[in-house]
């Protein structure tokens, strides 16, 4: 990997700030929503996009205002953001510890999409918690399947990568945490390696993925 010298500061202890950068990412999703509906570029139902933006940044704030302390306010902001932050964390584990491929593959897109996702390996009763999030092989090989079925195909889908000997990586959750705290700590090495090369906008670029 390569690093800008503010990209290498922040990459260098990622490993360590993680969980508290997920307790707040909403922050970001909100500014590049609202950046994409003030650009340029077409966006479907764009007028209604920008009618629930306003709407929510007026709702909002009033809630907040109905609190009685301005302790309590930054408490319950801050809260809400941390509980989001589970998602975030989700996504994340789905994704960091899988493979990563840059410009077109070389293998099968269904080999493609078993190896670049990490699914978690949880009791039918957790479902509603991951919210289909742990069956992410499958949605991805199926994206437009309800996520109550996903389930369901897990198994055949299973069976075909054993068939193909396909990855197919199962894991409980603790354990897609620890697999990717790995990752970014792996990552996080090589940034404080102070011999690599510095590139442009690397940090810039991070932030406005899209995927």
């Amino acid at each position: 990997m390569n690093f800008d010298g503010l990209a290498r500061f922040f990459v260098s202890f990622q490993h360590w700030s993680f969980y508290p950068v997920m307790a707040v990412a909403r922050v970001n999703l909100f500014g590049q929503s609202i950046a994409l509906l003030l650009s340029k570029k077409r966006v479907p139902n764009k007028g209604m996009e920008l009618a629930c933006i306003v709407v929510f940044w007026i709702w909002f704030p009033l809630l907040v205002s109905c609190l009685p302390t301005g302790a309590e306010r930054i408490a319950f902001v801050l809260s809400s953001f941390a509980v989001t932050g589970i998602q975030h964390v989700q996504f994340c584990l789905n994704h960091f510890s899988g493979s990563v491929y840059i410009g077109k593959p070389s293998n099968t897109w269904v080999q493609s999409q078993a190896s670049g996702t990490v699914n978690i390996l949880c009791s039918p009763s957790m479902d509603w918690f991951h919210g289909g999030l742990q069956h992410q092989i499958e949605h991805h090989l199926f994206p437009r399947l309800p996520r109550h079925n996903l389930r369901k195909i897990a198994p055949f889908v299973q069976s075909l990568c054993a068939k193909h000997s396909l990855t197919y990586v199962n894991v409980p959750f603790w354990e897609a945490n620890l697999l990717t705290i790995g990752v970014l700590r792996t990552a996080a090495l090589q940034a404080q390696d102070m011999s690599k090369p510095l590139p442009k906008n690397l940090l810039w670029e991070a932030v406005n993925t899209q995927g």
